[in-house]
């Protein structure tokens, strides 16, 4: 079985195992609750990562948004990048640095 992508495959996946077959609106309301709730695809960190890593807190908003759309897929913009975001950002990129 594939691994799921977010919460409607997760979903999909147990309607399938009690029985319930799906429809085409199961589908879409399946790709509408992925979208909307994800789970995290983590990739490893690369050396450069680790290499900038090591210094967090002298890295810019540019280049903490950079790493972390790579390694977490996703689309964190400038606009939207709060001091509490970058705080969570730094917090989230210490752990995957610590157990690399």
């Amino acid at each position: 079985m594939s691994k799921s992508k977010g919460l409607g495959d997760s979903i999909a996946k147990l309607t399938e195992a009690v029985g319930i077959k799906p429809c085409v609106s199961c589908e879409k309301r399946k790709n509408i609750l992925n979208k909307l709730f994800p789970f995290k695809q983590v990739n490893a960190l690369n050396r450069a990562q680790i290499k900038l890593i090591a210094k967090l807190d002298t890295l810019s908003d540019m280049e903490l948004i950079k790493i972390y759309n790579d390694v977490f897929n996703t689309v964190l913009d400038i606009e939207n990048f709060t001091e509490n975001i970058r705080n969570a950002v730094i917090n989230d990129l210490k752990k995957l640095y610590e157990n690399k």
